[in-house]
């Protein structure tokens, strides 16, 4: 009895191959991702001491591409107008010289040998054997007889491919025998599955530089919290915010962070879990009160040794930060000359205010990035938090006060701009659990401004140029209206 094995793959290529990815990972690394499933699935395919045979969708001109990712060995083309026609091809081919025949992907995650002698062995009994994808289609199919009926589907893109081929079969009085799922990676939810063993992986939400899952483990939902990209240029970005919610983990207002995982084996970054927390975004209107207790017991928080940057003199960091930021959208041959200039005038502005000499005054963690998005509010001030530390700093909490209150950070989900009776009462509040100076807070205020203004500048030309990773609509739109002429008019009042 003569058994084949036909590995069915696509030859990996930039623009062609796991292209669902692209909203998560670069082709480049959507690549890498394809060819590691292929080692890995390709090895398990010659311990099994069946004959082994490769298919690829490329020519010729591609074997190369293929021996440096599997080894020097003849390859055979898959042919056929679509998916089916190619499978069926393939399997008439090779029972031709054999008993017994399977066929399967290239891209499962969690193939194992055992699967292999099954398929063979069940044939034996049935005209049919089939291993589903947890996505509703099939990675493995094994037949004696080729079957071109099973193969006619409408449609090998959905998840109702297992569902059809089965009415296939039952239409056909053909017998089959359904083996163990598999996981096969076509999304991000699914490479996440693969690496980390979580199940029920879904998005949560999506920022500038991070991206959120939840899933369930032990029956507790968690987050799964990604760094696309730093903002403060770190190479351990997420080890930074893991080191961070360690630090706050006794606040009582933020995630309790569970693992650090910094060791992967598909997915190009590494990431964190944490606890999942429920709460509705902060209204300036009528959250002002918990948001002060929120920020009190972050600055109030008793901290030892840690790996945080410290902000030696905040200003000039701010500064130059600013001035990196603004350079971008300056020296662009696209940008506005009187958006420039509005800019160029903040900066000048800005560096007169920077002190020659500073010296941090109880010293306190802050956050530096805290919009209404970063509060999660409940019921009360006891079941409400704040989120997002990944560019925390060892600061002053008036620089966290004026970066909550600046025009530009209020603007920005909510279109709403505090007055200052609104600003003087959050104060007023804030310094029933915490002091600060008043001098110090203005000061920031505007450099906060500046901030804003300077951020927008670049991401502007990022976004009109496609060089983030995360991109949405509505984000450019916002980020757009902050370097319009009538908002910048507008903040400048805060630079006289």
């Amino acid at each position: 009895m003569k058994n084949k094995i036909i590995f069915f793959t696509r030859v990996p290529k930039v623009g062609t191959t796991k292209t669902r990815l692209y909203d998560f990972v670069s082709p480049e690394a959507a690549v890498e991702i394809q060819k590691k499933l292929m080692r890995k699935n390709y090895d398990i395919l010659k311990n099994s001491k069946e004959e082994l045979v490769v298919y690829h969708d490329g020519q010729s001109s591609d074997n190369e591409i293929m021996k440096n990712i599997l080894e020097d060995r003849e390859f055979s083309y898959q042919v056929g107008a679509t998916l089916g026609d190619k499978m069926y091809n393939a399997i008439e081919i090779e029972l031709r010289a054999s008993d017994r025949v399977i066929l399967l992907g290239s891209d499962i995650f969690n193939l194992q040998e055992n699967m292999i002698y099954i398929a063979f062995e069940k044939l034996a009994e049935y005209d049919v054997v089939i291993n589903p994808s947890v996505d509703g289609g099939y990675f493995l199919i094994g037949m004696k007889k080729a079957i071109k009926e099973v193969f006619n589907l409408p449609s090998y893109g959905d998840n109702t491919v297992l569902e059809n081929l089965l009415a296939v079969c039952k239409e056909h009085e053909l017998s089959y025998y359904l083996g163990e799922s598999g996981l096969d990676i076509d999304t991000k939810e699914d490479l996440l599955s693969a690496e980390t063993g979580y199940s029920n992986i879904e998005l949560l939400g999506a920022g500038e530089y991070n991206i959120n899952f939840t899933f369930d483990e032990a029956g507790l939902k968690k987050v799964l919290r990604i760094n696309m990209k730093s903002q403060m240029n770190l190479e351990n970005q997420i080890e930074y915010e893991y080191e961070t919610l360690q630090l706050l983990k006794d606040s009582g207002v933020t995630p309790k962070p569970y693992d650090l995982i910094t060791e992967t084996t598909l997915l190009p970054y590494k990431y964190l879990t944490m606890e999942f927390l429920k709460g509705r975004v902060l209204d300036y209107k009528t959250d002002m009160k918990i948001a002060a207790y929120l920020l009190s017991k972050v600055h109030n928080i008793e901290y030892g040794k840690n790996n945080l940057i410290n902000a030696t003199n905040p200003f000039q960091l701010m500064f130059d930060e600013c001035k990196q930021m603004s350079g971008e959208y300056i020296a662009w041959d696209k940008a506005d000359e009187k958006v420039s200039n509005y800019i160029r005038a903040f900066l000048e502005k800005c560096q007169c205010l920077i002190p020659k000499e500073y010296t941090i005054s109880n010293p306190c963690i802050i956050n530096t990035e805290l919009n209404s998005g970063n509060f999660l509010i409940g019921e009360g001030k006891e079941d409400s938090y704040i989120i997002d530390w990944e560019k925390a700093l060892i600061g002053e909490c008036e620089q966290d006060l004026a970066h909550f209150l600046a025009p530009t950070t209020t603007f920005w989900k909510t279109d709403i701009i505090l007055s200052e009776k609104e600003i003087n009462d959050f104060l007023k509040e804030y310094s029933s659990y915490r002091a600060f100076d008043r001098e110090r807070f203005e000061r920031y205020l505007i450099f906060n401004c500046l901030r804003g203004v300077t951020w927008c500048s670049m991401a502007f030309r990022q976004y009109s140029e496609n060089d983030k990773m995360l991109m949405d609509a509505a984000t450019f739109k916002k980020i757009a209206s902050y370097i319009e002429l009538e908002f910048l008019e507008k903040v400048s009042a805060y630079f006289k």
